[in-house]
């Protein structure tokens, strides 16, 4: 009994040093990626019509990333958590392209977040601090997860949700308890070292929230329903882009594909507002502040834009424009549903996070980090609705789903549990060009879109 209590001791001053480290070198990582950000932006906001390059840059983002070093693609939060799932490392030139790229799509209009680069580079770089200190797979994967807790943390400012956002997001319904110390070390590590190198994060505190009562409650479990809904908007869409753009690069060339995207991001942002465009920041505080919004679509063109980057070359993270995406849909939403628009813009930012990477926990805590604990109650509610309402959908297609986690899985996935509870549509597959190839993209929208709808063959 004694040599089990040294031994936990032991371990814990262990991974109290190794999180430290690992917060302290993601924190400045994250620190230099967001300055390097904010000054692109400010120089861009000085040119008119800026996003007139998206095609060119876009096609230049996919070169860089698809077709320089093919082997190393670890640069998006999804490769990221197949990667730590299936205990493998992250080479150094993904951790490169995973930091400069992302720069490039954003900087030129397309519509990315921020967070992927921070955290995927944190994990890039735990990785290669493990391998260093031969560490065996086990160690090295904790030593991911802790990077990734602390990228997340370090580029919004919630230390704690960040860090179980590392946790949760990589399994639904199992959280890795024995990596959660060493994660929140790391988050809170990263987050002291960004804030003290002058990042500046989103913080609104709520000045009127509304009493408790039953009338109140459940316009939230209605505004949860909503959200659900918005949720599986987004993931449907972006997987319905994924399929057109990739057949339109298969039966043409990557460049067509990169051209089409970028002339479409071009007329949204021309003809609607380059406020779609790019990082988002703008339209996030706008709903936020319980400004008027310009468009009661705005949620539905960010969407679009944002799917429409990535299917056609673009590289960044999703939870920015997820942040947008849930903002502005409560900010609609609060007009029908007479709520304070400031309130429900906060609420629908963490619900639509919730719902769309199957986060409840970190969404909710992340609620009460940016927008105070008054938020707490209603944000609980509308996260947990909006992570059930979405199902076995999910924003991650490597993200594994546990039979117990709540979610609806109609039957029990009969393949290896690399692949377990992923969408049968979402594994890797052969898809024959030319003729089958449209034939095959319908088909894999219809598998997405009515899940085994009668009469469907998929023998065929």
């Amino acid at each position: 009994m004694l040599d089990e209590h040294r031994t936990n001791f032991i371990n814990i001053v262990k991974w109290f040093l190794l999180a430290t480290v690992i917060g302290a070198l993601v924190g400045v990582l994250d620190a230099a990626f967001l300055k390097i950000l904010d000054a692109s932006i400010a120089w861009r906001n000085g040119i008119p019509l800026f996003y007139l390059g998206l095609p060119v840059f876009l096609y230049v983002v996919a070169l860089l990333g698809r077709k320089t070093a093919k082997r190393d693609k670890d640069f998006s939060t999804d490769a990221v958590i197949n990667k730590i799932n299936a205990q493998s490392p992250i080479s150094f030139i993904s951790i490169l392209k995973g930091f400069t790229l992302p720069i490039v799509t954003m900087v030129s209009g397309g519509s990315a977040g921020k967070e992927a680069p921070c955290a995927d580079v944190g994990a890039g770089v735990s990785s290669l601090l493990a391998r260093l200190l031969r560490m065996d797979r086990e160690d090295q994967r904790r030593m991911m997860i802790c990077g990734v807790s602390a990228g997340f943390a370090g580029v919004f400012g919630v230390p704690i949700s960040g860090a179980l956002f590392g946790l949760e997001v990589l399994w639904v319904g199992h959280i890795f308890y024995e990596v959660m110390f060493p994660a929140l070390v790391a988050g809170i590590t990263a987050f002291q070292v960004t804030s003290f190198l002058g990042v500046d994060y989103i913080y609104h505190p709520l000045h009127f929230v509304p009493v408790f009562s039953e009338q109140f409650f459940l316009k939230m479990i209605i505004a949860g329903m909503f959200f659900g809904l918005v949720s599986i908007l987004f993931i449907e869409i972006s997987k319905f882009a994924r399929v057109v753009f990739r057949y339109i690069a298969l039966r043409t060339r990557l460049f067509w594909s990169c051209m089409i995207g970028g002339l479409i991001l071009v007329a949204i942002g021309y003809f609607a507002s380059p406020i779609y465009l790019g990082l988002g920041m703008p339209g996030i505080d706008m709903a936020l502040n319980g400004e008027p919004l310009l468009s009661p679509f705005g949620f539905l063109y960010k969407i679009i834009t944002t799917s429409i980057t990535f299917a056609a070359g673009g590289i960044g993270g999703v939870v920015t424009p997820i942040f947008f995406v849930g903002a502005q849909a409560g900010a609609m939403l609060a007009d029908f549903m007479q709520v304070d628009s400031a309130t429900l813009a906060a609420l629908g930012l963490v619900a639509v996070l919730a719902g769309t990477a199957n986060t409840p926990l970190a969404a909710s805590i992340m609620a009460i980090e940016l927008f105070g604990p008054a938020i707490a109650p209603y944000a609980t509610v509308v996260c947990v609705i909006s992570f059930l309402i979405t199902g076995r959908q999910s924003i991650y297609p490597s993200q594994r789903i546990s039979m117990d986690s709540g979610k609806n899985l109609e039957e029990e996935p009969a393949f290896h549990h690399k692949h377990y509870g992923r969408r049968a549509s979402d594994r890797k597959q052969r898809i024959h060009p030319r003729k089958t190839l449209l034939k095959k993209a319908v088909r894999e929208m219809v598998r997405h879109l009515i899940p085994n709808p009668k009469g469907f063959d998929e023998k065929k």
